[in-house]
Parts: C-alpha cells; structure tokens; sequence
C-alpha cells in the first residue's frame, strides 16, 4: 500500500497499519527478485515491510531464485553425489521459494549423505519441517543457513543446528513465530562463532535471548526487529564484549519497550555502520546525541517517525556522522532547515545519497535546494 498520504499527517500509527500481513510478503517475495549474495556480504532479510531505496531486507538472494527446472537439476546432482557417496560440486541447497522443498530434502536424505554441504537456504520454502532441517543439520557440515519465513520450522529445527553445526556462522529466522528462548541460548551457547544473526519477528524471545545473544564474541550484523526485549536486554546486548567490539549492523526496527537508557548505549558500538531505529517513539535528542558522537562511522541511519527528536539531536549526527549515505527523518515535525545546514557543512562529499525529510514540515528546502547544498543526493524517498 501507498503510505505517502500517511507522511504529510506524520502519523506512525497509520503507517504501520498499512505495513503488508506475512501473507502478502510471500506473494511479494515470489514475484519480486533482487540480487544479494548469501554469504560474507549477505543481508539477510529483516523486516520486509518496505522496499524503501537502500534496503535490502525483504529479499536475502544468493543470486536469482531458482527456476523449477534449476530446482529439479540442483536437487537431482545432490541424489546422484549423495548416492554416490561423492564430494557434491556446490557447497549450497538453494530451495528458496520451493513448494516441493520438504519432499525434496527427503529425497535428497534418503539417497545418503551429502558432503561438504555448507550453506542451506530455505527463505519462503513450503512444507519444511524441524524434521526436514535436523536430518541436514546431523551431516554437521553446515555453516550458514537461512531459515526465514519458513513457518513450520521452531525449536527442534534450532536445537538441532546448536548439536549439530558448531561452526555455523549465520542463521536467519525472520518471522518465525515458534522459535523460544530456549533454543536460542542453546544456539548462541554452542556455535560461538555466530556472526549474523536474524531474529526479525520472533516475538516469543525474551531477555534471556539477549542475554545469550551478548555471550557472542565475533557478532557483527543482529536485526531484532519487533523482539520485545526490555532496556536491560539491548543493554546486555551492546554492552557484552564481543558485540561492542564487532556489531557493525543493528536493526531495532519498531520496537516501542526501549527508552533512552538503552538507546544510548548503543553509542558504545564504535564499529556501526547500520542503525535502524524506525519508529523509535521514545527515542530523545540525549540519546541521539550519544550514539552521534560514539557511532561516527553510521553510513546507514534510519530515523523515520522518531517524533521526539529535534534539531539537537540531529546536528549532532550532522557533525560527527560524516559517512553516511543514508538518512532518513521521515515524519519528524521538530527538525527544521537548521540541521540541514549543519549536515550540509560536514557530508559534502560523495558519500550521502539519500536524504528523506518527507513530512518534515519544518525543512524549507526542496529537492533542487537540498541537491544544491548537497551535489551527491541522488534520492529523496526512503519510505515509499
């Protein structure tokens, strides 16, 4: 749906009404394809309720999604190396999108074990099961697997992973709504290597998911969209040692139980590079001024419907944020042309691309002004 009538109001509730229901994701997510690497550079989907410019969330492709044709090949050369007890060529199981992938993983299982199999990626597949992804998992060679909105997948399919795959370095598991605390721990406690992690739409995980998150020591990407951890689990989070020291990308994504106490304990990740904090309704201009100042490398920063920042806040991120090439203040009715200015002054470079001030009413300028204080901007929409 269209929510630029939403922006004028700066009506967050409204927008969020207007966010597609799981349902139309799946349709979405079969009729739209983006080309993203599922692998060190991977973005693994998040939320997926906007293809604003600049997000990748909704679409975590290795590379196009398979036909079926290409489905039917890939599944057939994993029986025959599986049979033959051969070193299979691909260290990949690409069924994303697949109706048959649950009858094509039994297929594969039953003809043997298939070696060096590293990556599994099930986004959006039909009818896989926690017994499906445990038979995978017991080859133990897995490393990266990507479980998102697969919506008959909970704890075994995790615990599995956790006893099987202790070299897993990402797991993806947006939108999935059996997924508990207790496999999470597990998770975190036995493949300490984790990476990346997705828990974008898990709403039954707790605090003590965040604090099992913060045991992570290499954690650089965590999008806890919609978990409803407390200011003491983001805290137990960006304050652990590991994700202090490495989270590069942090997506805390409409999520309305932090405060300013735990938002300014993200200013202590001096790695950052991504923030989303879309919807932050108690997010103030302290906070923002703490994260300015401590996440100086920020080239991401989504502020959309953050209706109690203001002008200081934002030019804080003005001059210490230099890098960035994204910025979102959708919806915010206290920022002013003033902050403008001050982004002007400090981002005349090559870097910012994008700036979104739909709905801020307090921004004179238009887009042939802003382009004139800024050559680089190419973009003006974040939120579409």
């Amino acid at each position: 749906p269209d929510c630029r009538g939403c922006a004028a109001s700066a009506d967050w509730a409204k927008h969020r009404r207007h966010r597609p229901s799981p349902s139309a994701l799946l349709k979405r997510k079969r009729e739209i394809i983006r080309d993203e690497p599922f692998g060190d550079d991977a973005v693994m989907a998040t939320r997926g309720e906007e293809t604003s410019v600049g997000d990748r969330a909704l679409y975590s492709v290795q590379r196009q999604v398979p036909t079926e044709e290409e489905t039917a090949q890939q599944v057939h050369d994993a029986v025959a190396a599986a049979a033959a007890g051969t070193v299979w060529k691909h260290d990949t199981l690409d069924l994303r999108g697949c109706h048959r992938s649950g009858q094509y993983i039994a297929t594969i299982v039953a003809a043997g074990r298939l070696k060096h199999l590293a990556c599994l990626n099930l986004e959006f597949a039909m009818q896989v099961t926690d017994e499906h992804v445990a038979a995978l998992a017991e080859w133990g060679t897995l490393r990266r697997v990507n479980l998102n909105a697969a919506q008959h997948v909970g704890d075994r399919a995790v615990t599995a992973l956790a006893r099987c795959s202790p070299d897993l370095t990402e797991i993806g598991l947006y939108w999935n709504v059996r997924v508990t605390d207790d496999s999470v721990a597990l998770l975190c406690a036995s493949c300490p290597g984790l990476s990346k992690v997705n828990l974008s739409g898990c709403r039954r995980l707790t605090d003590v998911s965040a604090k099992a998150l913060g045991t992570l020591k290499h954690l650089e990407y965590l999008d806890i969209t919609r978990c409803t951890f407390s200011d003491g689990g983001l805290t137990a989070v960006v304050l652990s040692p590991g994700p202090c020291a490495n989270l590069a990308h942090l997506n805390l994504y409409a999520v309305a139980t932090y405060t300013d106490v735990s938002f300014a304990c993200v200013g202590v990740l001096t790695q950052l590079t991504f923030l989303d904090l879309c919807g932050s309704q108690s997010l103030t201009d302290r906070a923002l001024v703490e994260i300015a100042e401590g996440s100086e490398l920020l080239t991401y920063l989504n502020l959309s419907w953050c209706n109690l920042v203001t002008d200081v806040g934002m030019c804080a991120v003005g001059r210490h944020c230099t890098r960035l090439e994204l910025l979102s203040v959708h919806g915010n009715r206290n920022v002013t042309s003033a902050f403008v200015a001050i982004l002007a002054a400090n981002n005349r470079g090559v870097g910012l691309k994008t700036l979104d001030v739909h709905g801020c009413v307090g921004v004179a300028e238009d887009r042939d002004g802003l382009r004139a204080l800024m050559p680089s901007l190419t973009t003006f929409t974040h939120h579409t």
